[in-house]
């Protein structure tokens, strides 16, 4: 009778049917193996704790040389998906999925594509000389508790958006509203960035934390497909969000900015 150990490693290794790697698509071997075994490690195939296939079990089941193996670990071990330890295996140990953020696009949108479940705190919900000024801190709900990654900062305009002050923002999403009720598409924004020193709402979001001597914001204009402005915005982000840039050498647009914060 196989022992649950056994089942375990059968479980495991059947997960890889998942993967499927292409030796003529032009990416790297080992970039698309990196590839597919962080979406499994993303979508739940393997949980927090669990010991994944072992490099030998990866490089029979690909058919694959076993340094392509190990650079693919290495770079989920970069990435902080996985830990490495001695005498049991590669260990899933990830970091909540918005420690690495990519694009300025809606935080409610890309939590959910990740299996995650945003929450919203509002901070502050008040008009301003005709202009809604909402200040909320986004996070991912945890086991025990909210982890809190961005305090985002929006100024709508009531007269582009006439009655948005009456919408509860600690329960929808402020893109999911634009769109669906004013017709408002976010498709890009440009940004610039700087650091802000703490503040009353930081150590309130972040907690206090003497060696943060200043915090990472992005400010700007969020912009719909015509270039009009759909919102102004500012989002300032936590000390433990990894922030990740790509740029494209040559052609109009390069950067990609880090997550918007709805």
């Amino acid at each position: 009778m196989a022992g649950s150990g056994d089942i375990d490693a059968k479980t495991g290794a059947s997960s890889l049917a998942a993967i499927t790697l292409d030796p003529y698509s032009g990416e790297q071997i080992y970039r698309q193996l990196y590839r597919g075994l962080r979406g499994l490690i993303l979508s739940g195939g393997w949980g927090e704790g669990e010991i994944i296939p072992s490099e030998n079990e990866m490089r029979d089941h690909f058919t694959v040389a076993r340094t392509t193996v190990r650079h693919a670990l290495s770079l989920l071990v970069r990435e902080g998906l996985v830990t490495q330890v001695r005498g049991k295996g590669t260990m899933v140990s990830h970091r909540p999925v918005s420690h690495s953020v990519w694009n300025f696009g809606s935080f409610t949108d890309l939590a959910r594509a990740n299996g995650k479940r945003p929450v919203t705190r509002v901070m502050e919900h008040r008009i301003d000389d005709g202009i809604l000024l909402l200040v909320r801190a986004r996070g991912l709900a945890g086991v025990d508790a909210v982890e809190w990654l961005n305090l985002d900062t929006s100024w709508l305009p009531l007269k582009d958006y006439p009655g948005i002050e009456t919408y509860d923002f600690a329960a929808q999403s402020l893109y999911e509203v634009l769109r669906r009720d004013y017709g408002r598409v976010p498709v890009r924004s440009e940004i610039h960035l700087s650091v802000v020193p703490p503040s009353a709402h930081l150590t309130e979001v972040f907690g206090p934390d003497p060696a943060v001597p200043g915090y990472l914001c992005a400010t700007g204009d969020v912009l719909d497909l015509e270039g009009e402005r759909v919102e102004r915005t500012s989002i300032i982000y936590s000390p433990r969000v990894e922030m990740k840039f790509a740029t494209r050498w040559g052609q109009a647009g390069a950067l990609q900015s880090p997550a918007k914060g709805d």
